[in-house]
């Protein structure tokens, strides 16, 4: 069903031309449909193979999704180059520090297991991706920023699912859990959900609601970007001036 629904959705971004406004989102949705085929494949032809098949390609959707998170905020944020690119760096810079601090336990641990490595590091993907949605969704409310019904789907589909994985991830982890086998069906379910929420909202292209000239959101980053440039002058001016004495 989920493979169907998949398939659906591409197929209508073709003809609605979706995936030029929104190419992160349907290069994820394609690379998951492709890995789905292959983990199927696998399942039936190779069963020994399934098991790290699953696990490696989970952290390539884990990481791909992070596009996903880059074109919310660059959508959300597009009346605001400057705080989109500020949030760019940040995304960009965690992705970086949550791969070197999971490799870097993994080489430190004298009994590496590749599938409870990459379990390690597709939970920290989530959690930070979680907390990314959950501070867009914050500022486009505090901010009263308007959002399309197109984004909105892929931002409510995409969160339903990230959280369902942090919490799945977590509490599998754990031995009462895990021993559980109806516990392992929660993550596919969400999945399912999400995928149902982006064949509603996104079957055609819908026009974007029209934004200000210059939101409030960017007027608060320039100021905070000003003030900080003044706070740093002055340390480079206290630090020049002690040199010089």
């Amino acid at each position: 069903m989920g493979n169907a629904i998949e398939a659906l959705i591409l197929a209508r971004s073709i003809r609605g031309k979706l995936y030029e406004k929104y190419p992160a989102f349907y290069f994820y949705l394609s690379t998951v449909f492709l890995i789905e085929l292959l983990r199927f494949a696998a399942y039936t032809f190779q069963p020994s193979l399934h098991r790290l098949l699953y696990w490696y390609t989970e952290y390539l959707v884990a990481t791909v999704g992070y596009g996903v998170i880059l074109e919310i905020y660059r959508h959300a944020l597009k009346s605001s180059p400057g705080a989109a690119r500020m949030a760019r760096i940040c995304l960009l810079g965690m992705l970086t520090v949550v791969i070197l601090n999971v490799m870097a336990n993994a080489l430190a641990n004298p009994v590496w297991s590749p599938a409870t490595t990459l379990a390690e590091l597709e939970c920290d993907l989530r959690a930070i991706q979680a907390l990314l949605l959950f501070v867009i969704v914050t500022l486009l409310a505090y901010y009263r920023v308007p959002v399309g019904r197109n984004l909105k789907g892929i931002s409510f589909g995409y969160g339903l699912y990230v959280c369902t994985s942090v919490m799945s991830l977590a509490f599998g982890s754990l031995p009462a859990f895990a021993l559980r086998t109806e516990w392992r069906y929660v993550q596919r379910m969400a999945y399912l959900g999400a995928l149902f929420i982006w064949g509603c909202t996104l079957w055609s292209l819908q026009p974007d609601p029209k934004m200000e000239a210059e939101p409030s959101i960017e007027r608060d980053y320039r100021l905070i970007t000003e003030q900080t440039g003044r706070v740093l002058s002055k340390i480079r001016s206290y630090f020049k001036m002690g040199g010089e004495l």
